[in-house]
Formats: structure tokens, C-alpha cells, sequence
């Protein structure tokens, strides 16, 4: 049988010969992982370090994970232990410490990314917990409405524990779950403590409630429901959430009804009361209709306030997420921006008050769609301190829907992410609607570069931490470079890589809403980059072909908005709607708009020539070079060839046919005598049509018929390769191809095509040649024909029953043993899968993740490759900020970091793991000195004793004196060790009578003061 197909298909030798030969090459390797494996769920920034973490939601296959991503490509995952969502996660200097849906908490060393995560299980339900750089603990709230501690440097509970703090408020309240909590900014020893009622001011120092903060609406005054408007009795909303003024001046809290409250944290004073857009809303009858609820509608919760702060930390400004009125249409985040602080002891309460009724400016951030932000992460320039928001340049927002939005602070100018994201985030920045892929040459695709020359206003560098590990480089490949696109109408491009290094990493993005004027009906249906000119054809649902070049930018610097041509162009040139911000990239070229509805197949060629499928069943190949329309015509009306007679179908009442694949080549046709440019073009009712391009007098190209070849009926082409058939290579049109032809140079030809039910080898155009059917068991997905250098080529299929089976070339024979990806790639989405020819496999394995397999490899996974570096230990998170002199002086009791260790760990916390490690080496090093002074034998062979040319009593005696100088290191360090307890012990007690002098003063000063 295999003989008779190769007979059949006209090739006389055996391409697949080698690899049939050597059936152990075929060995699944996963190469590459890209994207998220489920919907994002919480964000966090450390500035310090320059990382971003980001959160995500259990999925039917995984666990939730803590991606974190540094600079360029570096990209760490942590995995929960247990199958749970991540709920919360914080950078806490070299430690990302995770709060999962099941109550656990999870911590993970980023200076050691491959150890295990240190867990631990509170006694209760956690509702909230506080990190911060520079100190050792975790604050978890409880849903009991109790704080714990726990030491994160020696994995224990520290001994405090604050109980309920509101129920000496409100002994007979209900139970109060912790909603947040915030230390102050300047002074550590203060904690704000946010209950469901209301919030409590705790010292650590006094270990006591210093403020209670009840806000009360009373009864007639204006809510934010209409229906609890007419209420007339007091009310108190819940508090979703409680914060600092980034120096400590204030205290805000926010409640469910989308009211935020002010207060004088000296005091407890309530300051000003407020939504969006009313001022004073706690006092009766400030709002025209409110005793009976008129003029008032229902609002969006708070999901999250931020006080930012400029570099001066008294310039501040409130970010809001909700809070707006759901009648309102736009979305997106609110900016409160309430200028310089007043100061606290000159102004009077009204000036207070006016400085948060009257912002200096209040604007809406938009967001380029419908979904509320759920939540966001504040981007600091430099500094993790003053309430996390110190002088941002961007935010990320997080919308309902798990996509991500980056902003500019504080204009909310969107920012694009292709130059400040992983592309793992770009995936989801808005969700990719489609994938495509393609084999770009390597001096192509460095060629296409971003130089930050190019840009006008180059964006702001947010993350820029960590560093890769070393890959292999190999030069002389084609990169695999994908097209992700969105619903926005753009389009982004970058390199996958093999598992190699990157050399150019840069993400490429187009945006087609530019070009075609609209910002609306711009889902992308298809996308074709030719590999080695560059050249990008993006194919829109409404019916457009956006074709882009690599080109310097003509209209640069040019702001000028231009009109809708009128009337209907079949093409239209728009070279001058590119960016002007850019002076070199993917410009706009020429729209090509046929009226013909969705395009549905798309191929841009290396030698200028554009080949379109529509859904109306026409086919359209432009000529750039024009550029110019050379053929347009139906498919259906070409049933009728110059020799076969009608087309068959078994079904009369046979669908549309439509292009499913597109492929241009060069080869010398059945019955001509000279080799052309051909085009071939696949359908969904399995047949193959051949084109001809010929170059004409004056210029330019001819598109004529010549043809057409059968495979099984109503199963859709899936792939086209056209090969050489005598050497097996493939015989793409590329500009080498054609100049060929200009010499006379003659390409036999086959091609080898495949189809959800069947594989055919013929010489095109009519010629029936080699033919295989796949059987019952199973239907194909995704079909190329691959080469493995030195080895051959064969025929790659991925099936219906995620299998990759591979077969001989003419022979279609199967070799090799199946490889399996239903482990990896999942079965709802196998038709998504693309095989290239160079082996190498493309298929989602997740919610928003790829995976890039290859069949060819060494049997080696992701996890088994060394980890990217993360944490820098030369960057150390700076000092806290501290009170003023002016504070302290007003009797302010200040402690340090050291102090508060005492106060939440106590005198008797064991020692961190630093130093037990420090001690077990010590002990180690006894140990060894001791059996090498029983041991001269071995102690002469072994380390320094062992030296060549010393004798046995020689060595014998150095022995002895390096033991009495570790015995004597020893012994010095057991005495500092036992000077230290001593010492601390009587810091203690000094502390202790300190305090409760300063408290016999406290209480003196705060008469005077």
C-alpha cells in the first residue's frame, strides 16, 4: 500500500525514511507556558523590588496560583497546596504571603523560589490580614472580630491576641467580623482595626482602644438608597473598609452605602461625611428632597478606596472603585483630588470640613468597557510606605469580568501594556478573542525591534525587577511569533520563544481602531504575518482587511483626525492614520473592503500578494503592489472546471463553499512546462483549488483558474504544504522562489494537503494522486507537514482523541508511537490547535493559557528548567517613616519596629531561623574538628590537612590548633550569646518602667498639650 501511494503521488523517494527509522526522536517536550491558567482574582506591587503578583481563582483542573512577574520575561508561580483561590496576596520584602479561600495561609520565599511555601492554618475564618515591609508579622482579622499575629521569621503565634475590641462599644451588638487593617503611617504602634460597626484606634503601647469611629446617620438624613432614605430612624451602614491619610492626619472609612466618613483620629471627631457627589450627607435636610428620599438613587458599593499621595505626603487624593450611581452609563475609577492637607493646628473645623466637601478637581477615569472595577493596584514610584499609594505613575484596575486595565495616574490616560507587561498579562488585557501564529525569520524578526527611539513619549517603566535565568541562544532558527487579538481591535505580536533566548522581547501591538476610524465592531476574525517580509494582514468581522507594512512613519507628529472617505472604496490607502507618537513600526497601508461580509480565511505572502476568504463564499487576492484587486469571484461559481466537468457532492443541498485555508507556493503545475506562482485554497466541502499568478505586459499580475482536486466531501481543508518532489522541502513562495523563476529554474511539485477525515498527495491542479482516509475513531484538528533536520519529513496530525500521530511522506503510514496531550491541552478547545512546521505545537491548556509543545525534545517540562531570580537582597525596603519633632514634643509615644517585636512577640520569642541555623553550623564545625582530632588518618587526606608534603604530626598538631581556636570561637560565642539574654532581659525591665513613667506623664502632658 505504501508503495502504491508513493506511485500514486508521483515522489520516488521516501522523505520520512530516517525518522521511521529512529522512532525514540519522537518525544513530547513542553517548551513553553504563556498566559494564566484561570481568571485573575486579587493584585499586588512591591515597588522595591519592582515586582508584580498577581492572584488567581481555582479552575476545574488546578489550584489557584501567585504569578509573580518581574522584568522582560521573568515569571515565577507559586501553587497552593491545596486546591483553593487565592484571596488575597501581599509583598512583604522577600516574601509573598497568600490568603486562600480555604482560610490558609500560605508564605513563599521569593529569594528561593523553588523551596516549599511555609503554611499555616488560623484557629477560625480570616476576613482580612495586614503585611508590611520591614516587620515580621501578620495581622489577620477574624470573622469573630479577633487580630492575631503571626511570626513570619520564626513560623509560630505570637502570644497577642486582640479580642473584640467593639464589643466594649456595643457588648449586645452582633457578631463583628474584621473588614481591614491599617497601621499607621508614621507612628507602627497604631493600628486602625475595621469592624462591620464601625472602627477602632488600638495602640499597641498602651495596649488599649484610644479611639472609637461610629458613624451614625440620623434620622431624615440623605442616604444612598432611595428606599433607606425614608427611614426615620438613626442608622448606622456597615464599613466595608477603613484607611490612613498617608501621613496619619485622618482617618477614612467607607460603608456599604457608598458614604464615606471623615474623621480627626485625635479626637474621633466625625470631620465630613460624603458621596461622589453630595457633601454633608450625615446632616438632615442638606439635600433638596431628602426627608422623603426624593432626588436620591441607588448607588454601586465601595469595592475599594486608596489615599494617594503626591512626592509631598500632604498632597493627596482619593481613588475610588464603585460608589457611583448605577444609573450612570461609564465606568471606571473615581479621582478625588483634594490638594494640599490643611494644617491641624490652625485651621478650623469648617476649613477642615471644606477641604474634603470641595475637592480641587474630581474626574471619572473611564474604562474602555462596560464592567465595574472590582479592585486595582496603586503603582509607587519609589516608596512601599505612607499607605502604599506614595506618588504613583499608574494604576492597574481589575474588572468584574478578570480582565486588566492599566491607567496613567493620575490623568487615567489608558496606558498600553505591550511595553510594561508580561505577555502573560497581555493575554488578558482585555481576553484574547484569537490566537494566531506564524514562523517569522530571525534577522525579520529582529529587524522589527521597538527602540525607544521610535517612541515619541516613551511609557513609564513599572516592572522591572528580577532577573531570567541563562537560556540557550540559537541563531540560525525561525521564531515563533504569535498574534494575539483582542476586542479593542488591537493586535499584539511577540516572540513565544523555543525554550531558548529571546533576543528581541519586545511586544508589538496594532491598532486597527485607529485605522479604521471606529470604536466600535472591532473583533478581529483572523490575522496573517508574512515571515520574512513582515508584512500583517488583520481580516475584521465586518467585512475589512487592514494590511500593514513595516515602514517609517510618514504623518509622524501629525495630530489630525481624518474624515470617512465617501463613497464605497474597494481600497483605500491610509498611510497618514498611523500613530503619530511612533516614528517606526507596523503602519497602516491600504484597507481592502469588499462588501462581502466576515472574512473567515486570510494569507499574506512574502512575494506581495494578499489571498481573502470571506464568508459569502467569494475569494479575493490583492497585489500590493498596486495595490490592486487581480481576482474576485465566488467560489460556488467555479464548481464548473476546464476539464473535470461539475464538482460532486453527494449532499444537493450542499452549504456555501468557503475558503478554510490559504497557502501560496511555487511549482511547475500539471501539463505546463515552466514553474508559477500558485495559490491554492482550501474549502469546507474538502476540495482544492489551484490559482495561477503570472506576471502581465505593463505591469503588475494576473490571477486565472486552472483547477480543482477532491478530497473527502464536506470534511474542511485543514492544511495545504507544498513540497519539492525530489528533495522533499518545502516550496513556499518566497522572494528567492520567485527570482528563480526569472532564470528559468524548474520546481516539481506536490502538495500535501490534509482534512478533518483524510490526507491527500497530488500534483496540483486536477491530478488524483496518494490518498488516506483517518477511519471512524477518530477526526483531525490541526495537520502540518514537519521536518526534523538531518531526518526528514512527515505528516503531523493532533486528533480528535488528543493524540499526535505522525505519518510518512508519501506513505502516509503512521511511525512513531502516539503522543498524548490530554494532560496538557485541553479537549474542548483541540480545534484551536496550530502545528507548525518546524515540530512544534500551539494549543491552550488553560482558561487563558498556552502552551507550546514540541515533538521532537528531550522529554523535559517547564518545572524542570531552573527558576528566574527575583528578589534582590542589595535593595532592602527603606525605614519607615516617623513622627514629626513637633509630635513627639505633643507627647506622641513613638516606639520602633524593635519596640512593637516586644510588644506582639514578648520577651521569651524564640529566636528566628536565621539564628538556629547560625548555631547548628556552629555545632557542625565543633563536631568536625573533634573527629578529625580523633582521626589523624583521615584528617591528613581531608581539606587543608590533608596537604601534600606535611607529615602526620604535623598535621596532627595543626589539627590541635585549629580546634582550641573553634573551641575558643565557640566558647566567645556562647558568652556574647549569654551577655546578650542578659542584656535583653534588662532592656526589658527598663522598658517596662519607662513605659509606665511615660504613662504617669502621658497623663501630666496631656493637660498641657
Amino acid at each position: 500500500m505504501d508503495f502504491l501511494r508513493s506511485k500514486q503521488s508521483g515522489i520516488q523517494r521516501d522523505f520520512s525514511g530516517s525518522l521511521a527509522a529512529a522512532p525514540d526522536v519522537f518525544t513530547l517536550d513542553q517548551v513553553a507556558k504563556l498566559g494564566l491558567s484561570s481568571t485573575i482574582s486579587t493584585l499586588a506591587y512591591d515597588p522595591v523590588q519592582s515586582l508584580l503578583a498577581v492572584g488567581t481563582f481555582q479552575s476545574s483542573s488546578t489550584s489557584g496560583c501567585v504569578h509573580i512577574f518581574g522584568q522582560k520575561r521573568v515569571h515565577v508561580v507559586f501553587r497552593l497546596a491545596r486546591k483553593a483561590s487565592v484571596k488575597a496576596v501581599q509583598l512583604c520584602d522577600s516574601r509573598a504571603v497568600v490568603l486562600d479561600s480555604s482560610n490558609d495561609i500560605s508564605i513563599f520565599d521569593l529569594a528561593s523560589p523553588l523551596a516549599a511555601g511555609v503554611e499555616y492554618s488560623p484557629p477560625g475564618t480570616v476576613t482580612t490580614m495586614r503585611t508590611e515591609p520591614g516587620l515580621d508579622w501578620i495581622l489577620l482579622g477574624m470573622q469573630t472580630g479577633e487580630v492575631l499575629a503571626y511570626d513570619i521569621d520564626r513560623r509560630v503565634v505570637a502570644p497577642l491576641r486582640i479580642p473584640n475590641l467593639w464589643r466594649e462599644r456595643a457588648p449586645k451588638a452582633r457578631l463583628s467580623p474584621v473588614v481591614s487593617l491599617a497601621l499607621h503611617p508614621k507612628d507602627v504602634g497604631t493600628l486602625l482595626i475595621a469592624y462591620s460597626e464601625g472602627a477602632v484606634i488600638y495602640s499597641f503601647k498602651q495596649a488599649a482602644v484610644m479611639r472609637f469611629l461610629e458613624f451614625v446617620l440620623p434620622p431624615g438624613a440623605p442616604g444612598a438608597d432611595t428606599e433607606l432614605a425614608t427611614i426615620r430612624t438613626q442608622r448606622r451602614p456597615a464599613v466595608t473598609q477603613a484607611l490612613w491619610h498617608p501621613t496619619g492626619t485622618f482617618v477614612c472609612t467607607a460603608h456599604e452605602d457608598s458614604v464615606m466618613a471623615v474623621w480627626n483620629p485625635k479626637d474621633g471627631a466625625l470631620v465630613q461625611s460624603r458621596t461622589l457627589e453630595d457633601a454633608g450627607v450625615h446632616l438632615p435636610g442638606s439635600l433638596p428632597g431628602a426627608s422623603d428620599g426624593s432626588g436620591m438613587s441607588v448607588r454601586q458599593p465601595i469595592y475599594k478606596i486608596a489615599w494617594c499621595a503626591t512626592s509631598n505626603p500632604d498632597d493627596t487624593s482619593l481613588l475610588i472603585a464603585g460608589g457611583n450611581p448605577m444609573t450612570t452609563r461609564s465606568k471606571g475609577l473615581a479621582l478625588m483630588d483634594l490638594g494640599p492637607t490643611p494644617n491641624m493646628l490652625t485651621s478650623s473645623v469648617q476649613v477642615l470640613a471644606d477641604h474634603f466637601a470641595k475637592p480641587r478637581r474630581q474626574r471619572i477615569l473611564p474604562m474602555p468597557t462596560e464592567h465595574d472595577v472590582v479592585d486595582f493596584c496603586v503603582i509607587p514610584r519609589t516608596s512601599p510606605h505612607y499607605g502604599g499609594g506614595y506618588d504613583p505613575l499608574a494604576v492597574i484596575a481589575l474588572l468584574a469580568s478578570g480582565e486588566l486595565v492599566t491607567l496613567r495616574f493620575p490623568d487615567g490616560q489608558p496606558l498600553s501594556p505591550a511595553a510594561l507587561l508580561h505577555p502573560s498579562l497581555i493575554l488578558t488585557h482585555p481576553f484574547s478573542t484569537r490566537v494566531d501564529v506564524s514562523a517569522v525569520q530571525r534577522q525579520r524578526w529582529l529587524g522589527m525591534a521597538r527602540l525607544p527611539s521610535q517612541l515619541s513619549q516613551p511609557p513609564p517603566e513599572m516592572i522591572v525587577g528580577g532577573i531570567e535565568h541563562p537560556k540557550p541562544l540559537r541563531r540560525y532558527e525561525n521564531r515563533t511569533v504569535i498574534q494575539s487579538s483582542h476586542p479593542n481591535g488591537t493586535v499584539r505580536i511577540w516572540d513565544l520563544g523555543h525554550g531558548d533566548e529571546i533576543e528581541n522581547g519586545d511586544v508589538l501591538e496594532i491598532d486597527v481602531a485607529r485605522v479604521l476610524l471606529r470604536a466600535v465592531d472591532l473583533n478581529v476574525e483572523c490575522v496573517s504575518l508574512a515571515g520574512i517580509s513582515g508584512e500583517t494582514a488583520v481580516g475584521m468581522e465586518t467585512g475589512e482587511v487592514v494590511v500593514f507594512r513595516w515602514a517609517k512613519n510618514t504623518a509622524m507628529g501629525r495630530h489630525q483626525e481624518e474624515k470617512k472617505p465617501e463613497g464605497d472604496q474597494v481600497i483605500t490607502d491610509v498611510r497618514m492614520r498611523a500613530d503619530p507618537d511612533v516614528k517606526e513600526g507596523l503602519m497602516p497601508a491600504c484597507i481592502l473592503d469588499q462588501k462581502c461580509g466576515a472574512v473567515i480565511a486570510l494569507k499574506m505572502s512574502d512575494v506581495g500578494f494578499c489571498a481573502v476568504g470571506y464568508q459569502t463564499g467569494h475569494l479575493c487576492v490583492l497585489d500590493m503592489r498596486g495595490p490592486a484587486v487581480i481576482f474576485h469571484q465566488s467560489l460556488g461559481s467555479l464548481s464548473k472546471d476546464k476539464r473535470t466537468g461539475f464538482r460532486r457532492s453527494h449532499n444537493p443541498a450542499a452549504a456555501t463553499e468557503k475558503a478554510t485555508c490559504l497557502e501560496f507556493g511555487v511549482m511547475t503545475l500539471e501539463g505546463d512546462e515552466f514553474s508559477s506562482i500558485a495559490l491554492f485554497v482550501g474549502t469546507n466541502l474538502g476540495r482544492v483549488l489551484t490559482f495561477k499568478l503570472l506576471p502581465q505586459q505593463g505591469g503588475g499580475f494576473t490571477c486565472t483558474y486552472e483547477g480543482v482536486n477532491h478530497l473527502d466531501d464536506n470534511a474542511p481543508i485543514l492544511s495545504i504544504t507544498p513540497i519539492n518532489s525530489d528533495s522533499g522541502k518545502r516550496t513556499w513562495a518566497t522572494p528567492q522562489a520567485t527570482a528563480n523563476l526569472r532564470e528559468g529554474i524548474k520546481t516539481p511539485g506536490v502538495i500535501v494537503c490534509a482534512s478533518q477525515n483524510d490526507a491527500r498527495i497530488f500534483k496540483p491542479s486536477q491530478a488524483r494522486g496518494a490518498h488516506k482516509t483517518w477511519g471512524d475513531e477518530f477526526t483531525v484538528h490541526a495537520a502540518s507537514v514537519c521536518e526534523l533536520e538531518a531526518y526528514g519529513i512527515c505528516l503531523t496530525t493532533v486528533t480528535s482523541l488528543g493524540l499526535i500521530i505522525n505519518y510518512t511522506v508519501p506513505g502516509l503510514k503512521p511511525i512513531g508511537a502516539p503522543l498524548s496531550v490530554k494532560s496538557v491541552l485541553e479537549a474542548e478547545r483541540l480545534h484551536l490547535t496550530t502545528v507548525l512546521e518546524s515540530g512544534h505545537i500551539l494549543g491552550w491548556s488553560g482558561e487563558h493559557e498556552l502552551t507550546l509543545l514540541y515533538q521532537w525534545g528531550l522529554d523535559k517540562t517547564p518545572a524542570a528548567l531552573p527558576l528566574d531570580t527575583l528578589y534582590n537582597p542589595a535593595t532592602p525596603p527603606p525605614s519607615r517613616p516617623t513622627i514629626s519633632n513637633l509630635q513627639w514634643l505633643a507627647g506622641t509615644q513613638y516606639i520602633t519596629t524593635a519596640d512593637l517585636d516586644l510588644l506582639i512577640g514578648g520577651p521569651d520569642r524564640p529566636m528566628s531561623f536565621a539564628q538556629q541555623q547560625q548555631l547548628r553550623d556552629s555545632a557542625a564545625a565543633e563536631r568536625e574538628a573533634a573527629r578529625r582530632l580523633q582521626d589523624p588518618a583521615s584528617a591528613a587526606q581531608a581539606g587543608p590537612a590533608g596537604q601534600a608534603g606535611e607529615g602526620v604530626f604535623a598535621g596532627m598538631a595543626r589539627n590541635m590548633r585549629e580546634r582550641t581556636e573553634k573551641l575558643s570561637f565557640t566558647t566567645d560565642t556562647m558568652d556574647r550569646l549569654e551577655e546578650s539574654s542578659a542584656s535583653f532581659a534588662e532592656d526589658v525591665s527598663k522598658y517596662v518602667s519607662s513605659q509606665k513613667k511615660k504613662a504617669i506623664l502621658g497623663g501630666i502632658t496631656g493637660k498641657w498639650f
